[in-house]
């Protein structure tokens, strides 16, 4: 599995997308060639090897004829709906513009399809967002993490007249994800890079287990004193037979809760996507007996786990500590039995097939049938997969 990761320790822009994708070792002219893909013909790419306080980096200049209309989300989504790309590079980019779209409409107070796009419909913005995902697509990346964004400060010209930095595009997109305020007075990260991000990435850990491939860098088109202006992509590769991710383990003791309520709070957290919950008896202090309620959750489910235990419990407080977890790869499977069909999980390590039943489909076959639990679970280990 190939996973990409983005520094965005100097901002991050459409270009410098590009720029850093490239600079990984992506074949140009590969690249260019799928850009014909798009049936918009007036615009032209430079590539430049420059630098940025003394780091070397790839620009990405796109020239585009004059003037460019200004588009509805409807003419760009025309654009991309019409191209010869796959339906993977179509379907991330209309996203990208959709999310942008959806923040220019809340900052002007405006439907989504009453949208101007301005400096984001032009002709180089499409090839930005189209050109990103293209470039994805041949990298042959699986997963696209990100780091904090770094923004700063000020104001700026649009096609609204003067704005504040960051701008209220940027900022409507990036909600929810990690910012970094820098106190640099330039625009650091624009409406279009922002919106890559937050449709294509993940704001958050990285997997375990990875190895380093190699770098890119992409350059900003302007030169900032305080910091160089370049984008990195880190090019990360997961290989073995174990799978690696990252979760959330909330936990909290109660020692003044009625113990029926228990099995509710364990179910409520499961129905809201708890990897796993689970009660361990403790003795507290000054002897007291307790419960540990411990719950696993993915990282973005932290609310949704707070509000569930404040909501349904007596703890006033909680712990929070990110694990990492190894995972054998797995995959859902059918096997037909002499009882009928059974449905399971295949389990692999090194040359071991580990296959468990569903004990939920066992119980049900067994009460069907009218046989015991433990014939159904031997009919499925006998037999082979449908």
């Amino acid at each position: 599995m190939r996973i990409l990761y983005f520094d965005c320790y100097s901002g991050v822009s459409g270009d410098m997308i590009l720029g850093a994708l490239l600079d990984l070792g992506l074949d140009q002219a590969a690249w260019m060639n799928g850009l014909r893909g798009l049936p918009i013909s007036d615009f032209e790419v430079q590539f430049e090897r420059t630098t940025r306080q003394s780091l070397c980096c790839q620009r990405v200049i796109i020239k585009t004829a004059e003037p460019q209309p200004e588009r509805h989300l409807y003419d760009i989504e025309k654009i991309i709906s019409a191209s010869s790309f796959s339906a993977g590079v179509k379907g991330k980019a209309l996203g990208v513009f959709r999310c942008l779209a959806e923040a220019e409409a809340k900052v002007h107070d405006c439907s989504v399809e009453q949208v101007h796009f301005h400096e984001v419909g032009a002709v180089d913005a499409i090839v930005d967002v189209v050109g990103a995902c293209l470039a994805l697509e041949m990298l042959g990346i699986d997963e696209v993490y990100s780091s904090p964004v770094s923004v700063g400060q000020g104001r700026s010209s649009a096609g609204h007249g003067p704005m504040p930095l960051p701008p209220p595009a940027t900022l409507e997109i990036l909600k929810g994800a990690p910012i970094r305020f820098t106190g640099v007075e330039t625009e650091l990260a624009t409406p279009t890079g922002a919106a890559l991000l937050k449709t294509l990435a993940r704001f958050d850990l990285l997997p375990q287990g990875l190895s380093l491939i190699r770098t890119g860098y992409g350059a900003g088109s302007k030169i900032i004193p305080e910091l160089p202006n370049v984008l990195r992509a880190i090019l990360l590769e997961k290989s073995g037979d174990e799978e690696y991710d990252q979760a959330l383990l909330i936990e909290t003791n109660v020692d003044d809760m009625n113990p029926e309520i228990y099995p509710h709070v364990i179910e409520k957290l499961m129905e809201k996507g708890a990897l796993d919950a689970y009660l361990v008896p403790i003795i507290m202090k000054k002897g007291r007996p307790g419960v540990l309620i411990s719950v696993l959750c993915a990282p973005g489910l932290k609310d949704a786990m707070l509000d569930v235990i404040y909501r349904e419990t007596t703890t006033l407080g909680v712990r929070m500590i990110h694990v990492d977890r190894t995972k054998l790869p797995r995959r859902e499977i059918t096997v037909q039995t002499e009882f009928g069909v059974i449905k399971g999980k295949e389990a692999r390590w090194k040359d071991q097939i580990r296959r468990t039943p569903e004990f939920e489909d066992c119980r049900r076959v067994a009460r069907e049938k009218g046989v015991s639990l433990a014939q159904v679970y031997d009919a499925f280990l006998r037999s082979r997969e449908t």
